[in-house]
């Protein structure tokens, strides 16, 4: 009963992301997966032709499994644990370039977590005048605009001086955010502020590390619900970057 409980859990918590964020909400399928997995468990230990085949498997392949299975939950901990750590980033600190982290777009209208990212920057501009900032996010599917033409807007509204903002609107990731908006820096060596939303911005000052910025971490908030999928998402996000050279430790 335990198993199926959290399947149904799962398949809820799925249903929840999809009414917050749309179908086209990344890795929301995990939990669609993870509820299939749990109903499984369920089957095995309520269906005796499924529970007879699981005694069959060898003790030895079992042994593994296990062994596997504690060794990735270790490494997804750890990752965890990392992100974590990058959630009490600097806010104070001066730098001269600030670059935004583009999110999804609804048409023309900033997403929640885009508004949370752009409050987090409008604050901090607000409070270090020479700052100059970089919003950065190319145009992607169900967006009318690209993502930093609706950050520089919602900046401008919010006071922000519009020769204060430049521009980034060729990126599709965060590794392609963080080496575009390097090219727009005047200085190479210039000091650099990242803000994102606190789950991200680890992997984020990170990837900027493997090309060479010294990055300073600006978390902004995310939304308390949507924080399970958001932090086992980027801990798959973070494996992957690692693996194909996105970031360094």
């Amino acid at each position: 009963m335990i198993f199926l409980v959290l399947g149904a859990l799962c398949v809820l918590y799925y249903i929840g992301i999809v009414l917050y964020a749309g179908l086209q909400a990344s890795f929301s399928w995990f939990w669609l997966f993870l509820g299939g997995m749990f109903f499984l468990a369920g089957a095995v230990c309520r269906v005796p032709a499924l529970y007879g085949a699981f005694g069959r498997i060898p003790s030895a392949v079992k042994v593994l499994g296990g062994v596997l299975f504690a060794a990735g939950l270790a490494g997804f901990l750890f990752v965890e644990g990392c992100i974590i750590s990058g959630m009490t980033g600097s806010t104070k600190e001066p730098v001269e370039y600030l670059i935004v982290l583009g999110a999804q777009v609804k048409g023309t209208r900033v997403s929640k977590a885009l508004s949370q990212r752009l409050d987090r920057a409008a604050e901090y501009l607000q409070e270090h005048e020479d700052t100059t900032v970089i919003v950065s996010g190319g145009q992607g599917q169900g967006e009318e605009i690209s993502e930093a033409a609706a950050m520089k807007a919602w900046l401008i509204n919010r006071g922000i001086e519009e020769e204060r903002i430049l521009e980034e609107d060729k990126s599709v990731n965060t590794n392609q955010n963080i080496r575009f908006s390097k090219e727009l820096m005047k200085n190479p060596e210039a000091s650099v502020g990242i803000v994102s939303n606190d789950f991200h911005v680890f992997r984020a000052a990170h990837i900027a590390k493997a090309q060479g910025l010294d990055a300073i971490p600006i978390p902004a908030p995310s939304s308390l619900g949507m924080y399970p999928h958001y932090m086992v998402r980027e801990a798959f996000a973070i494996v992957k970057d690692l693996a194909i050279g996105n970031m360094v430790f």
